[in-house]
């Protein structure tokens, strides 16, 4: 009986570093983009959700990809910083705007990489690889379903990191003007849900090697 607990317990642990690849490549999610009514046209950006604690977010940055002419690669790459399981990211073009319209303060200003219109795709990489993307970055979004001209695109809860392909059936749109009609995201013709993102994997007990281990005592 021994026996064949140690010989489950090692495949079991064998599992598991196999998976160990595929869970770090999927830490951090795009869960919304957003066109700001403002003056210019702000606040622009794009919030990001973490699936889990990442200890350096250097190995991510965004890029966006303007009037479906590909991608531009990687324009902003985030500093050495942490974050926990559960933490939204809000990196945005108009941080006074972002904080005016959304109450919110920004993480980081991302410059020209979320300088995005509501046409525009929004790309996440992760070690120089695309792993999560917003929008079809060989399209001008104009008239097309994930058009959001002064709106918003939410992820849907417990979908993404979806790669390098867009799956539209995962957002939901304001429409075009749809932050229109107020002074604020409260008071929009259609408010952003913004930070309402949620993932089961967060709030499940990571899997470890312990843990493994502790089924079979």
């Amino acid at each position: 009986m021994k026996l064949l607990k140690s010989k489950l317990l090692i495949a079991l642990a064998v599992v598991f570093m196999l998976t160990l690849p595929l869970a770090a490549s999927a830490q951090l999610v795009i869960t919304g983009v957003f066109d700001g009514p403002m003056t210019g046209g702000l606040p622009k950006g794009v919030e990001l959700f973490a699936l889990s604690d990442i200890a350096d977010l250097s190995v991510y940055g965004l890029g966006s990809a303007n009037n479906g002419g590909g991608t531009d690669g990687e324009e902003f790459t985030f500093p050495a910083d942490a974050t926990t399981a559960g933490s939204f990211i809000y990196v945005v073009t108009g941080t006074a705007e972002f904080n005016t319209f959304f109450g919110i303060v920004a993480d980081y200003d991302g410059g020209s990489a979320t300088n995005i219109n509501g046409d525009d795709a929004m790309e996440l990489f992760h070690n120089g690889v695309v792993s999560d993307i917003f929008g079809d970055i060989n399209t001008d979004g104009t008239g097309e379903p994930w058009d959001h001209l002064d709106g918003w695109a939410y992820r849907a809860s417990n979908t993404g990191p979806d790669g390098d392909v867009f799956d539209l059936a995962n957002w939901t749109f304001s429409g075009v003007n749809g932050l229109e009609g107020g002074t604020d995201n409260a008071t929009a013709d259609s408010p952003m849900p913004i930070g309402s993102y949620t993932n089961d994997t967060v709030s499940s007990d990571a899997m470890t090697f312990d843990g493994i281990k502790s089924l079979y005592r």
